[in-house]
């Protein structure tokens, strides 16, 4: 018998009035302190998100989920509700930890959170993120962003990977430090892709052992050379109209159900496209 009520247990007492606002949030607090599941502990945020409100606690325990939390996965949880709930009081705290948050997940969610969602208020939080990975990268923001997606499949795969990992390999735990901060936050790994760029722009890009070809690939109006070597492709664009500068595309050992429109017109439109 489980002796811990369950996130959605705590909410069905508080919306039938059987316990009030303060007791639903010390639950929900304690579920949080408690849990290693970062999928129940982003349920419990947004639980507190729609009964905070006009509550200075239930701002308290999300606003420390988003600036004391481990998990990436939990601060953008944290910072989702407080955007979605909060608005007004979001900016600071989301500053902050834009400025200080690393991680290749929480930089990317954010990013495709406020370019999907409209989201007017946040332009200085936008600019924010935009700024951090142009730096890091040294590239334009929308050729960095597109690095930053490539980073993003890069530690999903990772994060799949790493128990099987560690039962194959003793390390000790200043390797498995070193090896989940080289894997986990944005970084340089990403542009060993790219084999050649100009004033901030992607001029040749090389991707290799990928499922997914990010969208974002599409918006890299300077790039005139891609190579698509060993990949297994599941996800992928299927227009491109704005490759306008490509002159050169190489498809090798690539597994793909169906081409994309885009290569099959470029390849007919181009002799320098090789198969």
């Amino acid at each position: 018998m489980n002796e811990y009520p369950t996130p959605e247990s705590i909410y069905s007492k508080y919306v039938d009035k059987k316990i009030g606002t303060k007791q639903a949030l010390k639950l929900f607090e304690s579920i949080i302190n408690k849990s290693d599941d970062e999928d129940i502990r982003v349920t419990v945020l947004d639980y507190i998100g729609k009964l905070t409100l006009d509550d200075e606690l239930g701002f308290n325990i999300i606003e420390n989920c988003l600036i004391s939390d481990e998990s990436p996965v939990v601060k953008f949880g944290a910072a989702k509700t407080l955007i979605h709930y909060l608005p007004e009081r979001v900016v600071k705290p989301l500053l902050w930890a834009i400025q200080n948050e690393n991680s290749i997940y929480f930089l990317k969610k954010m990013t495709d959170l406020l370019e999907t969602e409209d989201y007017p208020q946040f332009n200085q939080i936008r600019k924010r993120i935009y700024k951090k990975i142009t730096s890091k990268y040294s590239l334009n923001s929308i050729d960095a962003k597109l690095i930053l997606d490539i980073e993003y499949l890069d530690f999903m795969k990772f994060r799949a990977d790493f128990n099987n990992f560690l039962e194959k390999f003793e390390l000790s735990d200043s390797d498995k430090q070193t090896l989940l901060k080289e894997n986990t936050e944005i970084g340089n790994k990403g542009l060993g892709r790219v084999k050649k760029a100009k004033e901030g722009f992607i001029i040749s890009l090389a991707l290799s052992d990928l499922n997914e070809i990010p969208s974002s690939i599409c918006n890299l109006r300077n790039l005139q050379e891609l190579e698509i070597s060993d990949c297994k492709i599941e996800k992928y664009p299927d227009i491109c109209p704005n490759l306008v500068s490509l002159k050169k595309l190489v498809l090798n050992n690539i597994h793909l159900d169906s081409l994309p429109s885009w290569l099959v017109e470029f390849a007919s439109k181009n002799k320098t496209a090789e198969f």
